[in-house]
């Protein structure tokens, strides 16, 4: 099936950090949350074989409904800030509790959807966080948009699912295109994570 053609406002994408979901029903948030729920309740489920048929027959069915519905990559809802984790399912979703120019704080909770083995989340899952929160902050109101050049995460401790965590980004320096940040995960006291983040800044043919 071909998507039609369409033109964002200029100078702005669809990921862009400034851009709001302000076009869309009151229902698409609730819908997202109902999915996480269904992935971390999925992640903990022994399914009878009825009952995977069943959901199997549901998924296709909708499959083909949301064919009719795709759009161009900058008007696709996925991606704008004003949503919970950002209208989509692959970043934990996460709350803001500071927002400042150079520092941004907040917490999340990873459920079962995340669990790696032995009650822990999944490793992977620990970097996509990052990648988003730094993002965020690193193309935040008033910088130009950058890109994420690399993320160096240490792994300090066990980060458990199901348990609220808490999370800090920082802007550590600026050198000309380059945009250095760093950032935390802890439970409590301990810490779980950290990340030393380079952002590098678009050129203007970039997007």
């Amino acid at each position: 099936m071909e998507v039609a053609s369409a033109s964002a406002e200029p100078g702005r994408t669809w990921n862009s950090p400034h851009w709001t979901a302000d076009d869309i029903g009151p229902d698409f948030a609730p819908m997202l949350d109902a999915m996480r729920v269904f992935h971390h309740r999925l992640a903990g489920a022994r399914l009878p074989d009825d009952l995977t048929e069943e959901m199997r027959g549901i998924f296709e069915r909708l499959g083909e409904r949301l064919l009719e519905h795709q759009v161009p990559e900058e008007r696709q809802i996925a991606g704008r800030i004003d949503i919970p984790g950002r209208g989509q399912l692959l970043v934990p979703n996460y709350e803001l509790d500071a927002v400042e120019p150079d520092f941004l704080a907040g917490r999340l909770t990873y459920g079962r959807h995340f669990l790696g083995r032995n009650g822990a989340v999944y490793g992977g899952a620990i970097p996509l966080l990052f990648d988003s929160v730094l993002g965020r902050l690193a193309n935040g109101p008033g910088r130009p948009a950058s890109r994420t050049a690399y993320l160096h995460v240490d792994y300090r401790s066990i980060t458990p699912i199901e348990t609220e965590l808490r999370f800090t980004a920082e802007v550590a320096r600026q050198e000309g295109r380059k945009r250095f940040i760093r950032g935390t995960l802890s439970h409590g006291g301990t810490l779980c994570a950290d990340v030393d983040a380079l952002f590098l800044v678009l050129r203007p043919h970039q997007r």
